[in-house]
């Protein structure tokens, strides 16, 4: 494959997932009958490339907010590898987890989280946000 059609196969290749982009999608490994509930809200919204909060909200199976909760992040980009940011989330208090974190390039990019809740079980919620 010459040059110019590899670069013709990149743009629309970056076009595509620019569109797919354009809301969070989340997608969550838990079994489904689970009524507990992990949700993220970004700020700014949309994303931009430098320093953004990421606020996860954990609420029970009777969809009351979780305050003692360990919250678990894991952030990285979806296309190459750019550094993961990990840590855990800073209780902001009714049920709110915040997270900060560098976006250095526009693109997809996956916040994993892992929820270990008061008794001991654990919700594991992967999200898709766009950088524009």
């Amino acid at each position: 494959m010459n040059s110019k059609n590899l670069l013709v196969v990149l743009v629309i290749l970056v076009s595509v997932i620019g569109v797919l982009g354009w809301k969070i999608k989340s997608t969550s490994s838990s079994d489904g009958n689970s009524k507990e509930a992990v949700t993220l809200v970004t700020e700014p919204n949309p994303l931009k490339i430098g320093q953004a909060t990421f606020i996860i909200m954990v609420k029970d199976n009777a969809g009351k907010a979780v305050d003692n909760a360990t919250v678990f992040f894991d952030l990285n980009m979806t296309a190459m590898n750019m550094g993961t940011q990990q840590g855990n989330a800073t209780s902001m208090g009714n049920g709110k987890y915040s997270a900060t974190a560098r976006l250095s390039m526009r693109g997809l990019w996956k916040v994993a989280t892992k929820v270990t809740m008061p008794d001991g079980s654990l919700i594991e919620k992967d999200f898709t946000v766009n950088v524009e």
